[in-house]
């Protein structure tokens, strides 16, 4: 090798080296200042596995909120039991109500006392089937079967609380009538006829049975002559 030629040896090296040290600057320079003309570059970094051996940070420990249930136990609903409701009419508890065409109205007994006539009129229950009478029947002096009210319809007596009366098949319930003795009204007042018949409406009911019954009645439709009380058991009226 000729001695010029040794001489160019170091100077080509430290050419090459001049220009690495600018190409690194120029792209150190390129990193933090970036050509806005240059598109963005996303670049992914995946963690060594020599860090999956490290064990995961603890979560800070919460307190409690004061509002959140301690029990991790679901909540249970407490369903109170119903009560048995008292039947108030036929049909809510039981059996339905009876109608009149399965009911036939007779005459019971009867007791006089000053100034007034009990009579007891029973229903019995001629259906094929079990029934049911709760409250107080309507009742009025008319003219004959079919024919026209005499006077007031009956008012109610209720000193006694009405019930269900449940009939069986031939079995019988019935209610007290009062009659006033209409001698001893004003005769201006009540207008005195004599009446052969009381139409009797069944409690709920409003087709009518007839029975036979003579007595004295007021015309008047102010005098108040009939009374009857709540369909009871048995055949006493009450």
């Amino acid at each position: 090798m000729s001695r010029s030629a040794r001489q160019a040896t170091p100077l080509a090296a430290a050419v090459a080296v001049t220009v690495t040290a600018g190409a690194f600057l120029t792209a150190c320079g390129a990193a933090r200042s970036p050509d806005p003309a240059q598109p963005a570059v996303t670049v992914t970094v995946t963690a060594s596995n020599s860090n999956a051996s490290q064990p995961a940070p603890s979560a800070p420990t919460r307190s409690p909120s004061p509002s959140a249930p301690t029990s991790s136990a679901l909540p249970v609903s407490t369903v109170m039991p119903a009560l048995p409701a008292s039947p108030s009419k036929p049909g809510s508890v039981g059996p339905a109500g009876c109608l009149t065409s399965g009911l036939r109205a007779t005459l019971g007994a009867a007791q006089g006392t000053a100034g007034s006539a009990y009579q007891v009129i029973v229903l019995a229950n001629v259906s094929g089937k079990t029934c049911a009478l709760y409250g107080y029947p309507g009742v009025s002096f008319v003219s004959g079967i079919g024919g026209s009210q005499i006077g007031k319809d009956a008012a109610r007596d209720r000193t006694i609380p009405a019930k269900v009366v449940t009939l069986a098949p031939g079995e019988r319930g019935s209610f007290a009538l009062r009659v006033v003795n209409t001698a001893a009204l004003p005769a201006a007042s009540c207008d005195p006829v004599t009446a052969n018949w009381l139409k009797v409406f069944p409690p709920e009911n409003t087709a009518a049975l007839y029975v036979g019954y003579t007595a004295h009645a007021c015309a008047s439709k102010t005098a108040s002559v009939l009374t009857t009380r709540a369909v009871a058991e048995g055949t006493s009226g009450s």
